[in-house]
């Protein structure tokens, strides 16, 4: 029988697994050991001085802001996450929202899902108090 008969009645999968032989891979090397850099939260914009971190007090705080004309009422309890600071934040005593650092905003910004239903101006209001001491 000749070549192109054999050829011609491999399964489809056999010739998948013949096509897929002699592809390269393109991403390199599987076998080559990556490593994941550590992210230094209080390093991590040192090279721009308006980037860095800047001093958040890691106390609890509870304080009052109006907002548009609306009464908050808001509790901060700062956390650790990673080596970066992270803060739970409650508005008027409901289910607490974590804020971090966000380097592009130059703002603490809430990052859970819910915290998407605070209105903009409490969150920066909010980012503002706290970077006061």
């Amino acid at each position: 029988m000749s070549k192109t008969g054999s050829h011609a009645t491999q399964s489809g999968a056999e010739k998948n697994k013949a096509n897929m032989a002699h592809k390269q891979h393109a991403g390199g090397s599987g076998s080559i050991e990556q490593h994941k850099s550590k992210d230094m939260s209080a390093n991590r914009n040192d090279g721009i001085a308006e980037n860095k971190l800047p001093n958040l007090s890691p106390e609890e705080k509870k304080f009052d802001l109006l907002v548009d004309g609306v009464p908050y009422s808001i509790q901060s309890v700062p956390f650790l996450y990673n080596d970066e600071w992270r803060f739970r934040i409650r508005v008027n005593g409901d289910e607490a929202h974590v804020f971090t650092w966000d380097s592009d905003e130059h703002m603490l910004r809430g990052i859970d899902d819910e915290s998407s239903v605070l209105p903009i101006g409490l969150e920066e209001a909010i980012s503002e108090k706290l970077q006061s001491r």
